[in-house]
Parts: C-alpha cells; structure tokens; sequence
C-alpha cells in the first residue's frame, strides 16, 4: 500500500462487474481454493466483527489519512489472509467471515478515497463488491456502489457517478429501505453535480419516500448505523447543486442553510469529528457565496482548531477552496478578520 501508487479508473472498468477482483489481483474463489492456514471460529469471527466496528469509529472520528490507513490496512489484510486461507469451522463462518471482510474494504476505501487515495480507493471498494458478491449480500453491494458513486461525483466523472448510482439503486430492489434511501440520495447528488435540479429533487424525493418506511430505522443494516435522517445529506446536495451551476443558485444556498445548521449547531459548535468539519466548510461557503460575511467567518472560525485533529485530505481540501474564495473577494483582502482567518486556515492545511 506504501510503496505503490494506483490510478482512479474510469468507464467500463470501473462500472463492470466482471472487473471485480482481490488487491493482488487474484479473483475471487467460489469457495474451492485450497485450504491453509489456522482455521476461523466463531470466537475469532466475532474478534472480526469487533475490529471492523472499531475501524468504523476511527474513521467517523479522524479520517483517512497515514496513519489511520496504516493500521486499517494491517487489519485487512490480517482478515485477507483468513479468507484466501479458506479454512473455516463451518459455512456460515466462512460466509460471514467474507462478508466482515467486504464491510471492511468498503471501510478502508472510504478512508483512502478521504485522504485522496482515489485509485488505491478504488481497489478497496472493488475487493469489497467482491466480497459482498460472494456473500451474497445485495444490500452491501448496493452500499458500496454508492460509496463509489459519491468518489465518482467527487472526481467530477459524472457519466461513472450516474451509471454508478443506478447500479446502487438495481441492486438495492430487495434491500431494506435505508438502503435504497441511501441509494436514491447518491443518485441524488450525482444529478445534483450536473447541475440538473429535476433530476435531484426526483431522486430526493423518493430517497425521503424509503426513509419515510415505518420499519426503515428497525431495519438498518449494522454499517447503516449513522443514517437516521436525509437533511444534512440533503443540505449539501443542494450546496452541490448551487456550486454547479443550478439555476436560483442563491435560493438553494438558503434551502440548505436549514438542514445544516441545526445539526452542527448555530455558530457550528459540533465540528469535532469529520463530516462535520466537511459540511461545516461548505455551509462557510455557502454563506460567503450568498454575501453573508459575518456567518461565514463565525463558521469557518469555528472549524480551524479541530482541523488538524481530524487530518482528512478531503476537508484539508475543502478548507483551502474556502480560503481561495476569500482571495477572490478583492473588497475583502483587507478585512481583519479575513485575514486572520485565512492565516490560520493556511497554517492548518500546511500542518495536516
């Protein structure tokens, strides 16, 4: 994982199954590769299940980034070799163990593709579909091809994020309804970076309908854990949609601002953690873009001292864009507060 470096790929070689493979490049075994190796119990199944959860919390906490993909990849690999060893005390160890081990490429994917490891991202995310493939856990399946239809979108591959997302949504027919919600959502914001308003709102709207599911909490997968509303997700899709191009940008800026804001706190007091850092840059964005100075240094003040704790590429990156607006604001070069804002946001991005 150090020594090399992977290119993101594009098309059909990212959107079609039959590409799926291990890290090593070896294809996934039906279940008739040779047996080696010390055989999984059920008590080591369920040290499996623990790490994986574990590795999910150092994420959600700190990102992706050196130090934290080190020690994710030393367990993957650790499970990697359970699975290739393919010495199991029964099947539904065995079936279980594959799929903990697809739950945590899809992990450490997240991780490489949040510290901007695209191409070694991808590989995780690819390794994972094979898993759950093999599984035979659609719902997992469909999970991960959203996390490769928000990357896509990310990377400004539109055509792969939209091809993406249906195959999250086709996969996700029979999965319970926060996975489909979550699905529709990253069809969602896929449209939303287009900048194809309609198409956002349709997709929104039936993410809200499989929400909306009496049993769709009760039914949540264990790794769905954090999705128990749409608002933040739908907030920044409608920032997306704005920073795009969408017609009545400035309308879609203050729809958000709702969404947001009472998640993070009214001066965006909760930003100790990641995706609160991320949307918390944005919504400091979005203020900025609707002329709204005073919100936007309160936020974006409130966000700088946690930035070096969570050490994420995708925020880092995030941070500097803010601070590339502010440069592009010429009445604002010298403003106090602006200028003692975008030192410290040059010396956190400096220091992550």
């Amino acid at each position: 994982m150090e020594r090399r470096s992977f290119l993101a790929v594009s098309g059909a070689a990212l959107t079609n199954p039959a590409a799926f493979t291990f890290p090593s490049g070896r294809a996934v075994a039906p279940g008739g590769a040779a047996s080696h190796g010390p055989v999984v119990t059920e008590a080591v199944a369920d040290s499996i299940a623990a790490t994986v959860d574990a590795i999910r919390h150092i994420d959600d906490a700190e990102g992706g980034n050196r130090s934290t993909l080190h020690h994710a990849h030393r367990h993957f690999t650790l499970v990697a070799d359970h699975v290739l060893g393919n010495r199991f005390a029964t099947s539904e160890i065995r079936v279980r163990t594959i799929n903990l081990w697809a739950q945590l490429a899809q992990t450490v994917g997240w991780m490489a593709m949040d510290a901007g490891l695209h191409g070694l991202a991808q590989r995780y995310f690819r390794t994972g579909l094979a898993g759950a493939h093999e599984s035979g856990d659609a719902a997992l399946t469909s999970h991960i091809y959203s996390c490769l239809t928000y990357q896509a979108t990310t990377l400004g591959r539109l055509r792969d994020a939209i091809d993406l997302a249906n195959a999250a949504i086709v996969t996700a027919s029979a999965a319970p309804p926060t996975v489909r919600a979550l699905a529709a959502a990253r069809h969602a914001h896929a449209h939303a970076a287009l900048g194809d308003v309609h198409g956002f709102r349709r997709s929104t709207d039936e993410a809200l309908e499989h929400l909306g599911h009496p049993d769709a909490i009760g039914s949540r997968p264990p790794w769905l854990y954090w999705l128990t509303d749409l608002d933040v997700v739908t907030g920044q899709t409608l920032i997306t949609a704005a920073f795009s191009g969408a017609p009545d940008a400035h309308r879609l800026l203050a729809e958000a601002d709702p969404l947001i804001t009472p998640w993070l706190g009214t001066h965006a007091e909760r930003t100790e953690d990641r995706d609160a850092l991320l949307h918390g840059t944005w919504l400091a964005r979005s203020y900025l873009r609707r002329d709204e100075l005073e919100q936007s240094l309160t936020t974006a003040a409130s966000l700088v001292s946690y930035a070096a704790t969570v050490r994420s590429a995708q925020v880092t990156e995030v941070l500097r864009t803010l601070d590339a607006d502010f440069t592009a604001r010429p009445e604002l070069r010298t403003h106090p507060e602006v200028i003692d804002l975008r030192e410290r946001l040059r010396r956190t991005s400096a220091a992550v």
